[in-house]
């Protein structure tokens, strides 16, 4: 019988405590928590709306700042790398397609004292071609080659460097060529400084 007056204790304090939260909860439309309240607006909102604004007099928060438009640069003509007339062209070289050639990064780096340049083949996925870094002061050239590496849609040109005990100070050209057997090219030249 003990356990009996217990379970009805117990059963009554449930009942009692459902029914306060019953009657909190709004079941008449009188009173709702703040989350009830919140999303019942949220839900009879206009689309975009999300709330009162702490500070109306503060601008429209719709309004967004955007990017000027880019306007796309045509491609600029593409330069062999023969340029002394078919006889002089390189075997296997004589149908190879223009390519275009993209430096993406060129200077001075003083940690391995050396110009350090690289450069992609673009629309071009292929390996076995050759990248040629040359660069030209006055009369004196340097050059440097590696070997081309196939990438998702493009050819890169890995990090190529000539050191700057082959370099005297001052303002060099730099120019890429890429040659396979399927195409070739070469870069719009860079100016580097050496120090």
């Amino acid at each position: 019988m003990r356990h009996g007056w217990r379970a009805i204790a117990l059963g009554a304090a449930l009942l009692t405590t459902t029914a306060g939260c019953s009657s909190a909860s709004g079941a008449g439309g009188t009173q709702r928590t703040a989350p009830e309240a919140a999303a019942s607006a949220a839900a009879t909102a206009a689309p975009g709306t999300y709330g009162t604004p702490v500070d109306p007099s503060l601008p429209d928060p719709t309004d967004v700042a955007t990017d000027a438009p880019v306007t796309a640069v045509p491609d600029e003509p593409r330069t062999p790398l023969d340029t002394q007339g078919p006889d002089s062209a390189s075997p296997g070289t004589e149908d190879a397609d223009p390519a275009t050639v993209v430096v993406t990064y060129s200077g001075w780096v003083d940690d391995t004292a050396a110009v350090e340049l690289g450069a992609y083949v673009a629309g071009v996925v292929e390996s076995g071609g050759r990248c040629t870094l040359t660069l030209t002061s006055g009369s004196a050239t340097a050059t440097t080659e590696v070997t081309a590496e196939p990438d998702a849609s493009s050819t890169s040109c890995p990090t190529m460097a000539v050191p700057g005990a082959e370099l005297a100070p001052g303002s060099w050209q730099a120019v890429v060529a890429y040659e396979s057997a399927s195409a070739s090219g070469r870069s719009t030249p860079v100016t580097v400084a050496v120090p």
